[in-house]
């Protein structure tokens, strides 16, 4: 439910709310001082308003933040309408600020957070128009204002939700292979930064290279090359957990981070790879069998291993010490 109402991206979200509430205490404290000449009451309460908001919205980290945004445009619409309810004006002023808690909230948002801000506006200005309006007069304009203000949120809305379909797809592309659906190096980097920081975390790294891929490629062309790639990840990934991380770090190199995985248990499991891809040869359209071996090198999380850098050259190391042993088995780092 949270979620719905919360921020597209909270630090954006948090900083333009804090900023459209700052230049919004601006406005109202320059326009009284040149009207008027001095601050009333009520100004100065809903500018003390505002300024609390915009201070527990800085205050907050902007992931904690992300659900109070909603807040920020719901402060603004109050204060418009209290405003607008002691100046008894229902101008075009007090309109147009109305409005604008609605464009923030379409462009920052999620569709639930938009449409209860849009609700908010539209309450508001039935207060204000029905309170300070003759009646003809207030249901036109209450009309008008409702309409435009739905218009604007719908539009808006349906901007910000096809944009953040877009950004979402370009994420999942950026992240995966297209050859072999794993996830990219990137993806990997920095699940294993995270599995080093958290100390005390059981799991290992696996790095795996295609044996004698050059000559497969040689043999069968590139698209059997591809075939074999794509063979070698299908395997890996049906041997492997969910929480598993399988990818593709580049040529013929494969690599998995078993997470919450004894060190034992992550040897053979990392040894079933080994025997799968040995025994289960990959099978081209044209009926060829073309026999496949990995090696594979294996490091445990530890508490030695001093960084994500440290756990790669440690598991390449492991890699290449099976590949001196003769191929087609696994090496474990000391």
């Amino acid at each position: 439910m949270l979620r719905s109402l919360s921020a597209r991206d909270p630090r954006s979200a948090r900083a333009w709310a804090a900023l459209a509430l700052m230049v919004t205490i601006a406005t109202c404290l320059l326009t009284n001082l040149v009207t008027f000449g001095a601050l009333h009451a009520p100004e100065l309460t809903a500018t003390l308003g505002l300024a609390a908001v915009s201070a527990v919205l800085l205050g907050v980290p902007a992931e904690r933040a992300a659900p109070l945004v909603v807040l920020a445009p719901l402060a603004g619409v109050a204060a418009v309408v209290w405003l607008d309810l002691l100046s008894r004006d229902a101008g075009v002023t007090g309109q147009v600020f109305l409005v604008v808690p609605v464009i923030w909230a379409a462009a920052q948002l999620r569709p639930g957070g938009t449409a209860v801000v849009a609700l908010a506006t539209v309450v508001g200005e039935a207060v204000v128009a029905f309170s300070i309006l003759p009646p003809g007069e207030a249901a036109a304009v209450f009309a008008y204002v409702t309409v435009f203000t739905l218009l604007v949120a719908g539009v808006l809305t349906r901007g910000g939700v096809i944009q953040e379909r877009l950004v979402e797809q370009l994420r999942v592309q950026a992240g995966t292979d297209p050859l072999t659906g794993l996830v990219t190096r990137r993806v990997l980097d920095a699940a294993t930064d995270r599995a080093v920081r958290a100390r005390g975390c059981e799991g290992a790294l696996v790095v795996i290279d295609l044996d004698r891929f050059k000559t497969v490629n040689d043999t069968h062309g590139h698209l059997g090359g591809d075939a074999a790639l794509a063979h070698v990840a299908a395997l890996l990934t049906a041997r492997c957990r969910p929480g598993d991380v399988v990818a593709r770090m580049g040529g013929d190199e494969l690599a998995v981070l078993m997470l919450d995985c004894p060190a034992d248990v992550a040897v053979r499991r990392a040894q079933c790879f080994v025997d799968a891809v040995r025994d289960e040869p990959l099978r081209l359209p044209g009926g060829t069998v073309v026999p496949l071996s990995i090696s594979a090198g294996l490091t445990p999380l530890s508490p030695a291993v001093t960084g994500a850098q440290d756990l790669y050259a440690r598991a390449d190391s492991a890699l290449y010490a099976a590949k001196r042993a003769g191929r087609d088995r696994l090496a474990r780092a000391a």
